[in-house]
């Protein structure tokens, strides 16, 4: 197949990752790799496929007009001819995008947190511990409908549970940034999510939590009743001051 044989020069002039990204934090024997369904690829195709077809009927109907023009300007035609030329071969272009952004979306679990990578001319790799993901819930469009494919949306609290680095690639869910995290495309969402929830469970029941928050938590706190010592020093010097006032008054 010639996706096959240009993918390697491809990956390298993008000099994009070749395979999965390391696994986030978490014990090697609970790793877990998700990828998304075949069928998302189609989902993919789909979609921008009905952005394009609008744009080509547009162009269609510009080369109608221009041949119908009484004034017959072939300048104006092969302008025409050399836009759809040129969409077409973009066209090519963004097929072998969305093949190398289908090929190089990863989802990895663990025991303790989650990794999602995606995108291609723009990588974008983010992960989430279990000390902040709030909830799962399963997106579903119409198109998806049909194809039996999914998305399964991971939500933190406030964001502070996803480390977001680099930006979006093409096809990459509008929410995957600090506040969520989402498994595009996969054929059984119900079958992870419980998976994670197990996890999470696991994670939680085990009374784990974010190192940097145990870190905190290993700090010495101030008592209320702590003062420096000249200010210790003060309140006794205004405690004796007191009890001459009162010595004075019962005189």
């Amino acid at each position: 197949m010639i996706f096959k044989r240009i993918r390697p020069p491809l990956l390298r002039l993008l000099r994009a990752p070749t395979g999965p990204p390391d696994p986030p934090v978490g014990s090697p024997e609970s790793v877990q790799t998700f990828r998304a369904a075949p069928n998302f690829l189609t989902y993919q195709i789909i979609t921008w496929g009905l952005g394009f077809a609008v744009g080509l009927i547009s162009e269609i109907v510009f080369v109608v007009l221009a041949y119908t023009n009484e004034s017959g300007a072939w300048e104006e035609i092969a302008l025409v001819y050399a836009v759809v030329g040129i969409t077409l071969l973009l066209t090519i272009v963004k097929y072998f995008l969305i093949r190398l952004d289908y090929d190089m979306r990863y989802y990895i679990v663990t025991d303790r947190s989650l990794r999602i990578r995606e995108g291609v001319l723009l990588i974008h790799e983010a992960t989430f511990t279990y000390a902040n993901v709030q909830n799962l819930k399963i997106h579903q469009g119409p198109i998806e409908r049909l194809l039996g494919i999914s998305n399964l949306v991971v939500e933190t609290a406030g964001g502070a549970g996803g480390k977001s680095e680099g930006k979006r690639g093409p096809g990459a869910f509008p929410h995957m940034h600090g506040h969520q995290g989402v498994f595009r495309g996969i054929k059984n969402p119900a079958e992870v999510r419980d998976q994670i929830l197990a996890l999470l469970k696991g994670y939680r029941d085990a009374g784990l939590g974010d190192p940097e928050d145990r870190r905190r938590a290993m700090l010495p706190v101030p008592s209320a009743g702590y003062s420096s010592p000249a200010a210790l020093t003060r309140l006794r010097e205004i405690r004796d001051e007191l009890r001459l006032l009162n010595r004075t008054a019962a005189d």
